[in-house]
C-alpha cells in the first residue's frame, strides 16, 4: 500500500528504504560515520518487547479512561470520542500525567538509550526531561521540517530519537527522512540560528509537499516498516516528517521523540528539570498530542 502525505499518494519511484545499522556490531566510530554519511541511524529491536508492551498498555489505559479508545484498550483502536476536556482541568495536565508514566520514563530516560547515545557522542550523554509522546489517530501526520529551530538554542550537539511503541507499517504513518537532506546547504543556512519561539516570521515546517521536494532535489523519501522497540536517530538539519495514518482499522500510532545531547554541553532550561516548560513555556499543553485524538493538529 502506498503511503499518503496530506491526501497525496507517494509514488513508488520516490520511496527508498532506510539503511539498518546493527548496534551490536558497531563501535562508536561506526555509528558516528553512519550519522555523518546518511544523516540518520536506524536500529531495530533496541528496547525489549516486555518493556515496550508495559509502557504501551499503561498509555493506552490512560487514553481509554478518557473514552478515546474502544474496549479492549490494549488494541489501541480509536473511538472517535473524548472526555479529556471533561475529566481534566487542562489538556496539559492530562498529557503531562501520561508523559510521566513510570513504565514510559524507564525507557525514555533509562540506561539502554543512554548507552546508545554515549556511543554516538563518544562521551556521556543525557536525554531531555521534556519528551514528545505522540498518539496519532486517523488522517494525522507531522509536516516536513528539521528540528534545529526547536532544540539548538543552547547547543548544536543535539540528536533526535524516534522510538516506536506500536507496529507502524506504511499505512500507519511512519517517519520518513529526505535522503541526503542533512547536507543541503540552503536548509542549513535557513535554519541555523533559527528559534521557533523567538523568530515568529519563519515557520519550522517546510511549505513544499515532500513529493515535490524530493523530485526537485532528485532525492528519495526514505522510510521503513517499523516495529515496537525500533529507533530512528537523526540530526537537527535532517529534513523529515511522517506519512498519514490512513489505516482502515482505526488503530493509533504510538511513538515518542526524545532528544539527547552530551552531558557536558549547556542545557536548555525549557527541556530540563522537574517541570520543564517546553518550547514555548506552555508545558505539555503545547503539544499536538495534548489535543484529543479526534481533534485536528496545529502546524508550526
Amino acid at each position: 500500500m502506498s503511503p499518503v502525505i496530506n491526501g497525496i499518494k507517494v509514488p513508488q519511484n520516490l520511496l527508498g528504504n532506510l539503511i539498518e545499522t546493527n548496534l551490536y556490531e558497531s563501535n562508536d566510530i561506526d555509528l558516528q560515520k553512519a550519522l555523518e554519511k546518511d544523516g540518520y541511524i536506524y536500529i531495530k529491536n533496541v528496547i525489549n518487547e516486555e518493556e515496550i508492551s508495559k509502557a504501551r498498555e499503561d498509555i493506552f489505559q490512560k487514553l481509554g479512561e478518557v473514552n478515546e479508545l474502544k474496549h479492549p484498550f490494549s488494541d489501541g483502536i480509536a473511538s472517535g470520542k473524548s472526555n479529556r476536556d471533561v475529566l481534566f482541568s487542562s489538556r496539559g495536565t492530562f498529557w503531562e500525567q501520561v508523559s510521566n508514566i513510570s513504565s514510559l520514563r524507564n525507557i525514555t530516560n533509562g540506561k539502554t538509550l543512554n548507552k546508545v547515545f554515549d556511543k554516538i557522542f563518544g562521551m556521556p550523554s543525557v536525554g531531555f526531561d521534556f519528551i514528545f509522546l505522540r498518539a496519532v489517530g486517523g488522517g494525522k501526520f507531522t509536516h516536513m521540517h528539521c528540528d534545529a529551530g526547536f532544540f539548538t538554542r543552547e547547543t548544536q550537539k543535539v540528536l533526535t530519537c524516534w522510538l516506536v511503541f506500536t507496529d507502524v507499517p506504511l499505512d500507519k504513518g511512519p517517519l520518513f527522512v529526505i535522503e541526503g537532506s542533512h547536507k543541503y546547504e540552503d536548509i542549513y543556512k535557513k535554519y541555523y540560528g533559527f528559534d521557533v519561539d523567538k523568530n515568529k516570521n519563519l515557520k519550522a515546517s517546510i511549505d513544499s509537499h515532500p513529493v515535490d521536494f524530493a523530485k526537485e532535489r532528485k532525492s528519495k523519501i526514505l522510510t521503513a516498516h517499523f516495529n515496537p522497540g525500533d529507533i530512528l536517530i537523526f540530526g537537527m538539519y535532517t529534513v523529515h516528517g511522517t506519512f498519514e495514518n490512513h489505516s482502515k482499522d482505526n488503530k493509533i500510532r504510538l511513538t515518542c521523540d526524545i532528544r539527547f545531547q552530551p552531558q557536558k554541553e549547556p542545557k536548555d532550561p525549557r527541556y530540563f528539570g522537574a517541570n520543564p516548560g517546553g518550547t514555548t513555556g506552555a508545558g505539555y499543553g503545547e503539544l499536538n498530542s495534548a489535543r484529543p485524538l479526534n481533534e485536528d493538529w496545529h502546524i508550526r
